[in-house]
């Protein structure tokens, strides 16, 4: 049988269905608001691939961080999924910010430095996880101010959200937020086992976005 990831949590949209995690039986990305488009990409995505609802045993998408809409857009088509035609399937949520960070261990960043990926979290403060081997034992995200963001030294990558703020800093690597990589972040999801609430930030106050 299939599972399926639907993640519409940043500005590119994407459905990926696999049968394992070695590759994708079909991957499918647009552009639009999930709310217009989600289930009409989503049919003709399993009309392209042969698979019908019922043949789907196991759902992934992200729970953060990312566009609150497209995530909770996607979280509800889920579970009416699950709760018709798919009754037996399986949900998996996960964190997106964490999955690019543990991609980013296993591709190899340099080992002599420190490495860290950020990204917003609000308007006036940054998301912070450090990329090291604590990511498969006890991964937490740090909540850092702008200041004390700048003090970071060593490598530093950025993904930036649907909403962004100005680069933070001038020596940030910034990168594309690419589920159709998660298949091999999936594999290590299924493999450990992680306690999801070292995920969240320690202090969840946000600010506006048009607040100055």
């Amino acid at each position: 049988m299939y599972s399926l990831v639907i993640d519409c949590s940043h500005k590119e949209n994407f459905i990926g269905l696999f049968k394992n995690t070695d590759r994708w039986v079909i991957e499918h990305k647009f552009i639009g608001q999930p709310f217009e488009d989600l289930v009409k990409n989503l049919k003709n995505t399993l009309v392209d691939a042969g698979v019908r609802h019922s043949q789907i045993t196991r759902f992934y998408t992200p729970h953060s961080p990312g566009s609150t809409l497209g995530i909770r857009v996607t979280q509800m088509m889920i579970q009416g999924l699950l709760k018709t035609c798919c009754p037996d399937a399986q949900l998996t949520e996960y964190n997106g910010y964490y999955l690019s960070a543990l991609l980013l261990l296993e591709e190899g960043v340099e080992a002599n430095k420190s490495n860290y990926l950020i990204t917003e979290n609000g308007r006036h403060s940054w998301k912070v996880l450090k990329i090291d081997n604590n990511l498969k034992i006890r991964p937490e995200i740090q909540r850092y101010e702008l200041e004390a963001l700048s003090k970071l030294e060593g490598n530093i990558f950025y993904i930036p959200q649907v909403k962004t703020w100005p680069n933070p800093l001038s020596n940030v690597e910034e990168l594309d937020y690419s589920p159709d990589q998660f298949l091999k972040a999936i594999k290590l999801l299924d493999r450990l086992s992680i306690d999801t609430s070292l995920l969240m930030p320690t202090n969840n106050t946000y600010v506006k976005w048009n607040q100055k």
